[in-house]
């Protein structure tokens, strides 16, 4: 089963197609530009690379966020076209669970960070569980000290956001460890493998209602960092939006 993973959701832009623990072809760019430039010609490209047609894709699967809300909405609009076009199921990711899964080899509790702007992040913690990741927060929005208030035992951290906090992080947290900054952005080809666990357990999306996981109100006005959205609010549950609920278990691929 080949899966197309497309990854939009950070300045990295990724492609990758990806069959069981084989990554038969990937394409990533870091770039100031918007994505939509670049993505038509990087999807052609990686399966032209892999050999695999769109109608014989298992499915499609993108990063939901949260994100860039430029580059969300561009991933999610392509991958919509193309899975109304071919009828190829649709398999949304959040970004945060794709950035714990870079790390599967983690024995310590793992929090990915992403700069959110104004002065704020965007968080989860994950623990390690009999080969897995289980999430063991909501997907968090929230100024730097609140998120980091949550660090309560040594833990690894990696993503955008280290590169703004990392003296915060090691006076809330000093025993915190670093992933190495390769590792810190998305990657497509984990996105897939991921993915690919999803479609295994029956797991699909309705292209028609998958939306974007912004976290911010839904008028997407970035305000100050004082407001309070620490954390996701009922009505924007992830089960509300049909992602994983918190205590999901992520898969840890090898």
């Amino acid at each position: 089963m080949t899966v197309l993973a497309i990854e939009t959701a950070t300045k990295q832009l990724g492609v990758a197609a990806v069959d069981g623990e084989q990554v038969l072809a990937s394409y990533e760019l870091l770039a100031e530009y918007p994505h939509a430039v670049e993505l038509p010609a990087a999807v052609t490209r990686v399966l032209q690379s892999a050999r695999v047609a769109l109608k014989d894709l298992a499915a499609i699967a993108v990063d939901v966020g949260p994100g860039s809300f430029t580059g969300l909405r561009i991933g999610l609009a392509f991958v919509k076209a193309l899975a109304f076009a071919t009828k190829v199921p649709l398999i949304g990711v959040p970004s945060l669970d794709v950035l714990a899964a870079n790390v599967s080899f983690a024995p310590l509790p793992v929090c990915p960070l992403l700069d959110a702007k104004q002065k704020n992040l965007y968080a989860a913690w994950y623990r390690p569980e009999h080969g897995r990741w289980t999430r063991t927060t909501d997907y968090l929005l929230g100024p730097a000290d609140d998120v980091l208030a949550r660090a309560k035992e040594p833990t690894l951290f990696l993503g955008d956001g280290i590169l703004l906090y990392r003296e915060r992080i090691l006076q809330r947290c000093p025993k915190a460890q670093f992933a190495p900054q390769e590792l810190w952005l998305p990657r497509a080809a984990t996105l897939g493998r991921l993915a690919l666990e999803r479609l295994a357990a029956g797991q699909t999306d309705d292209p028609a209602k998958l939306v974007p996981l912004y976290l911010y109100p839904k008028d997407c006005q970035v305000r100050g960092p004082n407001r309070p959205t620490s954390v996701l609010s009922r009505q924007e549950s992830p089960e509300s939006r049909g992602l994983p609920p918190t205590s999901q278990p992520v898969a840890k691929p090898a």
